[in-house]
């Protein structure tokens, strides 16, 4: 078994900072194509449907990583909490919108489709390994001992 170190713990709060910030910027883009926003990537126009309730929830996602990033790139003391809350919401968010596309709620399109199950791929495998030991011990959350008086 490999020691967390203090170089290997920055590392690790630093991807997972710099994950959750492109995670947080695709989330407000994604808000912004629900809104009607058009995006033009090279010689692409990425579009998607007028849905104002996904508008509202993919910002709050992106709000939530942000904090997150925020949190683990500063190396706050609350950076692991504020970042598992942060993908254990967004994975939520992205759970209820597979969920309203399957029930009807809304328009589904490919891009949509893909997007969703991308990042909740991301998010839950970044959760899990957010809860592991390794997880925790790079934020400065190992195990315990308790303290006796």
């Amino acid at each position: 078994m490999t020691a967390i170190t203090p170089n290997s713990r920055n590392a690790l709060t630093t991807v997972f900072g710099i994950l959750a910030a492109l995670y947080a910027i695709t989330f407000l883009l994604g808000a912004l194509l629900h809104l009607g926003v058009r995006i033009t990537v090279g010689g692409v126009v990425l579009a998607e449907p007028l849905i104002i309730p996904a508008t509202i929830v993919e910002t709050l996602c992106g709000l939530a990583l942000a904090f997150g990033a925020y949190g683990a790139l500063s190396r706050a003391n609350k950076a692991w909490t504020v970042l598992a809350s942060a993908h254990a919401f967004a994975a939520s968010g992205v759970l209820l919108g597979m969920a309203a596309i399957a029930l009807g709620a809304g328009p589904g399109t490919d891009l949509n489709t893909i997007y969703h199950r991308v990042m909740l791929t991301a998010l839950t495998a970044g959760l899990i390994l957010l809860l592991t030991p390794a997880g925790r011990s790079a934020f400065g959350r190992g195990a315990r001992t308790p303290t006796r008086r």
